[in-house]
């Protein structure tokens, strides 16, 4: 792997693990989520870098771990970059809980 693509998964790797200060902080609680603007705008920001900083790594090192949803990532940051207003709450505390430690 390039050192470059490292650097990247680093960044990433910390982004994943400030969503899951943010889900401590917060007591991983759906309804404070939905309610929590301050919450919802730190965990969103953090998918947001995460996508970014997937398109940023080499062809070669997505090939290498196809088993990871490189497009759902990047698309997902596209929502929230583009389309914020129509992003489902629920679509996203999944992905926070689910999708951003099996991705770490």
């Amino acid at each position: 792997m390039k050192n470059e693509d490292m650097q990247i998964i680093k960044k990433m790797i910390k982004y994943c693990d400030d969503i899951g200060t943010l889900m401590a902080r917060f007591n991983t609680d759906f309804e404070r989520y939905k309610t929590d603007i301050s919450f919802q705008y730190s965990c969103n920001m953090c998918i947001i870098q995460i996508g970014e900083l997937a398109n940023r790594l080499s062809d070669e090192t997505k090939e290498s771990s196809s088993n990871i949803p490189w497009r759902a990532i990047r698309g997902m940051r596209n929502l929230h970059a583009h389309d914020y207003e129509n992003v489902d709450m629920e679509i996203v505390w999944n992905t926070l809980r689910e999708d951003i430690p099996m991705l770490k």
